[in-house]
């Protein structure tokens, strides 16, 4: 299994509500990279941020990422979209949220790439923990591509921020699959370094690199870790 995470690369965007399908961004030769690594298209696995197949209303404020406009399925078909655009088309696509009926372990080990979409920390550890997949990547063959705030869940430890609150902010055990965490969207600038916020942020993170390593990489920037050795495309600090 090789693992790759990414902040932006490779999600659709949203703009005004609204999914666009269109080419991928090739920043850092993201693209290119992963047309290399990848030995198949036969199947993606697309695995939801929020088990229900849309947003309940009654959704906690703190766990709400402007999803309301697209269900599960239309996410992944975006996905998908944006993938055979880029030259890179799947025969099949699996979306596994609260209307998924089949074998996880089956679909998981048979699936090219397994797409894992970000958002809400706590809420997409505890559907990766209760699908098991921990358990099944030893096994596992192709490539596991993490999205966002699910960058972070294959660290035994994992820092998850209210809201992008730095004041509060608890530390979970993660998937235990990996002895570092990412941070994804990270950027530093002169500027930044006297904006209080940004002072917060940086002092969160040293904090938790007590607990465990910590990359962090920007927007554009994605790592590939292929258990043998972690290469660094763009900005990482």
């Amino acid at each position: 299994m090789k693992i790759i995470y990414t902040s932006i690369l490779g999600c659709p965007q949203t703009i005004k509500d609204k999914l666009v399908v269109e080419k991928l961004n090739n920043a850092n030769g993201f693209v290119d990279t992963l047309k290399t690594n990848l030995k198949q298209t036969k199947k993606l696995m697309f695995i939801t941020n929020r088990w229900n197949s849309t947003t309940p209303k009654d959704q906690p404020r703190d766990e709400v990422f402007n999803d309301y406009h697209y269900t599960n399925q239309e996410y992944a078909n975006a996905v998908r979209d944006c993938y055979a655009l880029s030259e890179i088309k799947f025969d099949e696509l699996i979306v596994v949220d609260c209307d998924y009926k089949g074998n996880f372990k089956e679909d998981l080990l048979s699936s090219d790439m397994v797409f894992v979409q970000g958002g809400h920390t706590p809420r997409g550890l505890k559907i990766l923990k209760d699908l098991n997949l921990e358990n099944y990547t030893n096994e596992y063959k192709g490539i596991l591509l993490l999205t966002g705030t699910a960058t972070k869940l294959t660290a035994s430890k994992v820092l998850s921020t209210h809201h992008g609150n730095m004041q509060e902010y608890e530390i979970e055990e993660g998937l235990g699959l990996k002895d570092y965490s990412i941070r994804p969207y990270f950027s530093y600038s002169l500027k930044e370094r006297f904006n209080k916020k940004f002072k917060v942020k940086i002092k969160l993170l040293k904090d938790f690199s007590q607990h465990t390593d910590v990359y962090a990489i920007g927007g554009e920037s994605y790592m590939i870790d292929d258990n043998d050795s972690i290469k660094i495309y763009g900005k990482c600090w």
